[in-house]
């Protein structure tokens, strides 16, 4: 009984507790749900002025929801810090970041704040260049970040925050020289990377991935680590591919990553020496809509300026003041840098009245940049006087300031001596470059006939043979060549094609040619002619490594017999046999020069009587057309088959007209040259 009793007592308290209870959480849901109306509220001002462009409301209204204490220092101070950074006000930025940092968040909200004031402060001191300063303010801030990973509902923005420090702060590590440090931090910012796109599957995150990844590739590249930035730039094709395939996705992002992936593929392979894959994915570069713009088209110059090519960077480079037009940039002593590669790219192209003209504006323009440097440095010093690290900050400032001074003093000098020698010399210069072109343009031409004379341009005239043959340089030289030997009844002829192009393969053509002859004049089987020429040409004379590739051949007349010997040649085609035409089936040789001590081997025909044979150099089959589509192997075969056999000239000379209609103007990628004969 007494316990039945103490029950009833205990459970007719519980509605008054109930009420207390029951009071108090709507006392907290209250709060909490004023306090969810406020941010809200908060975020459709802010987000209203700025979808709007209407900055200066948007820095007030940060400042009042500040003042009244609906959104925190730390986000008034990342929405003013990114809105400065966007009017082109980094100085202004730098001041109101650096009072963030100098709080400490009191919530996890706040820190996720708090690390957007990090990361805006990464950005801008990257863009000033000042490596030692980033590392200063990233280092002991990013290992925050991987306490707000672990919460599922910050997981997400924390990881993208994450990646993006640690990409800056491994590239200011290399561009410090502390290369095995820089590639710790751009693995870990690789590894975040997988870690969000695997938490978030939509395009935003891959398009995120492709900008660090991106920039990271650039930053080996910048360093000539070529090998390596092609490894990071391989990653970032893998992403936006999977960006590419998704829903959603807006066109113009996907057309930007692919935009931005192909010029960067470009810079890479032409610092590997890999020209042709550079040009290939410059052409894709110029197709996408995004390189119409200017930004693309700086990137553009950078590419053009490693490739030499001048004049084209020049034509480029004309949008540079649109481009600080259109930014809203005022001519500042970090801006320069863009008037200094239009001025090179004029001065390189011979462009001698532009580049004394972009160095006269720079000159004019010297002044005001220092003078809005001082005026922006005073600024930032008086926002750092308030706060309590203005001593330090100032000293450092005071540093920098000088540092700057010292900068502009070099850089008026060097302007101030440009403008003078441009001024003096450039004519004399551009006369003297004139008359040396001129010079050269004849010694090629004469070169050109030299060589031109090396190749024979009758052939022989005996009943039953029909012979003829063509060569057709790329360049005013070229490393082609054909020759015939004629030896009592036994023909000898010869079709070949020396690595690389202009003077140095003309040269190694003619070592080759000479070669030729002698041997078959001395009736030496086809496979011991190679074998003499690879040991005369690939000895230690040879020192570039040059090599050519040649198809010899040894044909009785009467009897229709050859002997031939194919070292690393195109496979000839001969006519016959039930598709009226094939490749020939050959054993495959090195190449001429390589090896000095190799033994070719030799092969022979019974009889090719009847059966036209066509030897040619890659000219033909991998000639392209603007879009860099290849003529092809199968192309060649289906003409051949079907073109009916009147002469070896009619032969030769339809393939050619074939070959032009392909390239459709494009200019020749490789020498042409062809042979055809057929004994009856």
């Amino acid at each position: 009984m007494q316990q039945n009793w103490t029950t009833m007592k205990t459970t007719s308290h519980i509605p008054s507790l109930l009420v207390a209870i029951c009071m108090m959480a709507i006392a907290s849901c209250s709060k909490q749900q004023t306090s969810a109306l406020k941010s809200t509220l908060a975020d459709s001002l802010i987000a209203g002025a700025t979808s709007k462009q209407d900055l200066d409301r948007a820095i007030f209204l940060s400042d009042s929801l500040e003042s009244t204490g609906d959104i925190s220092i730390f986000r008034s101070c990342y929405i003013k810090g990114s809105i400065y950074l966007r009017t082109g006000k980094p100085r202004d930025a730098e001041a109101i970041l650096k009072r963030a940092l100098a709080e400490q968040p009191q919530n996890t909200y706040d820190s996720l704040f708090f690390f957007q004031c990090v990361k805006a402060m990464v950005e801008y001191t990257t863009e000033k260049n000042d490596y030692e300063g980033l590392l200063r303010v990233a280092l002991p801030a990013y290992e925050g970040l991987y306490a707000l990973v672990s919460r599922p509902e910050y997981a997400t923005e924390a990881y993208d925050i994450l990646a993006e420090i640690l990409q800056y702060v491994g590239m200011s590590q290399i561009n410090l020289g502390m290369m095995d440090e820089g590639e710790k931090y751009f693995d870990k910012c690789y590894d975040c990377i997988q870690k969000v796109r695997a938490l978030d599957t939509s395009w935003k995150h891959d398009y995120y991935a492709t900008v660090f990844l991106f920039n990271i590739a650039i930053s080996y590249s910048y360093r000539n680590d070529y090998q390596t930035a092609e490894k990071w730039l391989n990653y970032s094709e893998a992403v936006t591919r999977d960006m590419a395939n998704k829903e959603n996705v807006p066109v113009y992002i996907t057309d930007m990553s692919w935009s931005t992936y192909y010029i960067n593929r470009a810079m890479i392979c032409n610092g590997l020496g890999r020209q042709k894959e550079a040009d290939q994915a410059f052409e894709k570069f110029k197709r996408t809509q995004y390189a119409k713009t200017t930004t693309a088209k700086i990137h553009e110059g950078e590419y053009l300026m490693r490739a030499k090519r001048y004049a084209k960077a020049a034509d480029v480079y004309a949008i540079v003041y649109q481009y600080l037009a259109e930014f809203g940039a005022e001519i500042t002593l970090d801006n320069m840098e863009y008037l200094k590669k239009k001025f090179t790219a004029n001065y390189k192209a011979g462009r001698n009245d532009s580049a004394l003209s972009v160095a006269a504006y720079t000159f004019e323009q010297l002044d005001s940049a220092i003078n809005l440097q001082k005026k922006n440095q005073a600024i930032e010093l008086s926002t750092i006087y308030q706060t309590q690290q203005k001593d330090a900050e100032i000293a450092e400032q005071k540093a920098s300031l000088m540092q700057t001074r010292v900068m502009a003093l070099l850089v008026a000098i060097v302007l101030l001596t440009v403008v003078f020698v441009v001024y003096s010399i450039l004519n004399r210069r551009a006369a003297k470059m004139k008359v040396a072109q001129q010079r050269i343009e004849g010694e090629l031409q004469i070169a050109r006939d030299i060589q031109m004379s090396m190749v024979p341009h009758k052939f022989p005239h005996r009943e039953g043979l029909d012979m003829y043959a063509s060569m057709t340089p790329a360049k005013e030289v070229g490393g082609d060549l054909y020759g015939y030997v004629v030896r009592d009844q036994m023909l000898y002829f010869t079709v070949g094609d020396v690595s690389g192009k202009g003077v140095p393969a003309s040269l190694f053509m003619a070592q080759a040619t000479r070669l030729f002859q002698t041997m078959a004049d001395q009736g030496m089987m086809p496979a011991e002619i190679c074998t003499r020429m690879n040991t005369a040409l690939g000895g230690e004379d040879n020192v570039n490594g040059m090599f050519v590739t040649m198809f010899v051949g040894m044909l009785n007349m009467d009897t229709g017999h050859l002997h031939f010997c194919n070292a690393g040649h195109n496979p000839p085609v001969i006519g016959g046999g039930s598709n009226h035409g094939d490749f020939m089936q050959m054993e495959p040789n090195a190449p001429i020069g390589l090896w000095p001590d190799l033994q070719y081997v030799g092969e022979e025909i019974d009889s090719v009587k009847g059966r036209p044979l066509f030897i040619y150099t890659d000219g033909l089959n991998e000639a392209e057309d603007p879009k860099l589509h290849q003529f092809g192997d199968e192309r060649l075969l289906d003409i051949l088959r079907n073109t009916h056999f009147d002469t070896a000239q009619q032969v030769i000379e339809s393939l050619k007209a074939e070959v032009e209609r392909h390239r459709n103007g494009a200019e020749p990628n490789d020498d042409l040259t062809m042979l055809c004969l057929r004994v009856s």
